[in-house]
């Protein structure tokens, strides 16, 4: 018994004394002034956050039309409990289309999941509106 109680007693100094890992890290919380990265290198930068939610930044993306040139983007955020909703849009001029992201970003992990369509503007054909996923983390700085 005793030596039994020794071994629980080593387990919880041991235990105790180990550092906190990154999974113990502080929440993000959607913020003006905060980047974010695509596993495709899409960059998403939020310049301001309106009271009612509206959106202001750029995207960039790392190749197509428009590449690595920060086009306008406007969207919306609605937080709740432990991060929110979000929906943003481009304008991209020179390449005759838009593209819509929506979300649900989490305060925990400082990412999110997005789903996007692409829309071209031309007559209508098969293979006018594109879709797809990105998965965004907030950039360090």
């Amino acid at each position: 018994m005793a030596v039994t109680l020794m071994r629980v007693i080593a387990c919880l100094t041991v235990l105790i004394s180990v550092p906190v890992t990154a999974s113990a890290q502080a929440e993000t919380k959607f913020a003006a002034g905060l980047s974010f990265i695509a596993d495709d290198g899409t960059v998403l930068a939020i310049t301001a956050i309106a009271p009612n939610g509206q959106l202001t930044g750029t995207v960039t993306t790392p190749a197509g039309c428009d590449a690595k040139k920060p086009q306008p983007m406007t969207g919306w955020y609605y937080p709740a409990g432990a991060g929110g909703a979000l929906a943003f849009s481009v304008n991209w001029e020179s390449c005759n289309s838009v593209t819509t992201w929506s979300a649900q970003y989490s305060n925990a992990t400082g990412s999110f999941r997005a789903l996007w369509h692409l829309a071209i503007a031309s007559a209508p054909v098969w293979n006018g509106i594109v879709a797809g996923a990105h998965f965004f983390v907030v950039q360090k700085k």
